[in-house]
């Protein structure tokens, strides 16, 4: 299958000891996402943690286009909704990617 969706890709490197911070912060992120004029989906937000490095997580949302994504980064209130988060990491890198294929369910 071959889509045009649209998905934000997080690799965040959490400050040691901020990881349960980190976590609740996410789910007031992904709140505050749903509240946008231009909400994020279908689907849901998705938080991942390294099974091997506790402190790496990665986040994926899936957004209906990629205007979608320049109008949550554009909003007034982002910029400190997301500073919560990265004020808890080493690191933080951002991508915006393209679906292209899936497979099975």
């Amino acid at each position: 299958m071959t889509g045009d969706g649209i998905y934000t890709l997080g690799r965040w490197v959490v400050k040691a000891g901020q990881e349960a911070a980190f976590i609740e912060a996410w789910k007031d992120l992904g709140a505050f996402f749903l509240s946008l004029p231009e909400p994020p989906g279908p689907g849901p937000g998705t938080l991942v943690q390294s099974t091997d490095n506790p402190r790496l997580f990665y986040t994926l949302r899936p957004w209906p286009s990629a205007e979608a994504v320049a109008a949550m980064r554009a909003n007034p209130g982002t910029p400190s909704e997301s500073g919560r988060l990265t004020t808890l990491c080493d690191e933080y890198k951002p991508g915006m990617f393209r679906l292209i294929a899936t497979v099975g369910g």
